[in-house]
């Protein structure tokens, strides 16, 4: 599937810069106890990261706790509907003020412990019992606040910074015609996976696995998978290597993400479930599959070095028969199942400290040398 090979002009993408040079990681990187404590507090623990959908935020006046790169934290919304984020530990003995997956609500967020009692803004506002400290002062005993944003369906939360800024740049803003927030949810689950959460991001963010792990739905004869990368995004696409008369074969085959034209494949007929299909991968943690009638989230939590939690989301455009549904959702899980079954393998090798000293192939896997580059970045 390389573009020279092409029968077509298909737009060149220049190769990434070192990937000719490129080699796979270390197994020790996917395996070590210790390098997986300082890989999480870099990179998990060192700007944005995933931590859900929308969907499953709090409601006005409620709060839930969940855990980001190993951080307990709480998500809150107010009243008004403004939702904040703060560590999940009382300002007094550290006690969590909400159990990990637990919701509360109510004017007031009271600790477990002794009862001192916060605002939905973080502040104190009593801290019963607690006699006179020589200079305490409830307005200095706020929650500690952490940054959180949205993007579309997404949630993500930043502890190394509490004012920063989410930006994700053009390659998010190319799918801004796909209509994400109208699909209705089909599919919520969460599994904790025997792999490094390494090896299903490099999994996701290449295609030359596809025609011997997905046979099923192998296009390699007719379609190549470019990738496009720009900050914390990677962008892959199913792109036709013979475009025929069809208009929006042609905007695959000869537009980039983001090009005027591009919004039209978000409306796009699908005549099969990973037709038309726009692949996301956003570092560090977050991979999307966006389709005219379907979208596939996934994100991780790295619970150690050989155990992830993922969490999957599937949403589908209103207006599918029940037999459409059924399609797209078995087409789905058979994809899923056998990604996780390659990548408990591969861990395997990792967990036994095999070193495969490999190349990474130039076009195929791109995506995989993104997430190698921005790992090595965070590290850095």
């Amino acid at each position: 599937m390389s573009l020279n090979n092409s029968p077509v002009d298909l737009r060149h993408i220049p190769d990434p810069p070192g990937i000719a040079t490129a080699r796979t990681l270390p197994a020790a990187w996917y395996a070590d106890p210790a390098f997986h404590e300082h890989e999480r507090r870099r990179v998990f623990r060192g700007g944005w990261v995933c931590a859900g959908v929308t969907d499953e935020l709090p409601a006005p006046g409620s709060w839930t706790a969940r855990t980001v790169g190993g951080v307990p934290l709480l998500i809150v919304r107010d009243r008004d509907g403004i939702v904040r984020a703060f560590q999940n530990v009382c300002r007094h003995r550290a006690a969590p003020l909400c159990d990990e997956g637990a919701t509360g609500s109510g004017s007031l967020i009271r600790c477990p412990y002794h009862a001192w009692l916060y605002r939905h803004d973080g502040s104190l506002a009593k801290a019963q019992g607690v006699g006179h400290p020589v200079g305490f002062d409830v307005a200095d005993y706020s929650l500690k606040p952490v940054a959180i944003a949205q993007w579309r369906r997404f949630v993500f939360t930043n502890v190394a910074d509490p004012d920063a800024t989410l930006e994700l740049g053009p390659l998010a803003a190319a799918v801004d015609a796909c209509p994400i927030e109208s699909m209705e949810p089909t599919i919520s689950e969460s599994n904790e996976r025997a792999f490094n959460w390494k090896v299903l991001l490099e999994n996701y963010s290449e295609n030359y696995h596809t025609p011997f792990v997905h046979p099923e739905i192998d296009t390699s004869s007719s379609e190549d998978y470019p990738m496009v990368s720009s900050g914390p995004v990677l962008y892959a696409w199913d792109r036709h290597l013979r475009p025929g008369a069809d208009d929006d074969e042609r905007i695959r085959s000869t537009l980039l993400p983001g090009e005027p034209g591009w919004e039209r494949l978000f409306a796009a007929g699908t005549e099969r479930p990973y037709d038309v299909g726009s692949y996301l991968t956003v570092w560090p943690n977050l991979m999307v599959n966006l389709f005219p009638d379907a979208m596939l989230a996934m994100w991780m939590e790295p619970v150690d070095a050989v155990t992830t939690r993922v969490e999957r989301r599937m949403y589908l455009a209103p207006g599918r028969s029940d037999t459409q549904r059924a399609a797209i959702v078995d087409a789905h899980r058979l994809v899923h199942d056998q990604d996780i079954d390659i990548c408990v393998a591969v861990q395997r090798s990792h967990s036994a400290g095999l070193d495969a000293d490999g190349v990474l192939a130039t076009f195929e896997e791109r995506g995989v040398h993104f997430v190698h580059e921005r790992l090595r970045a965070a590290l850095a």
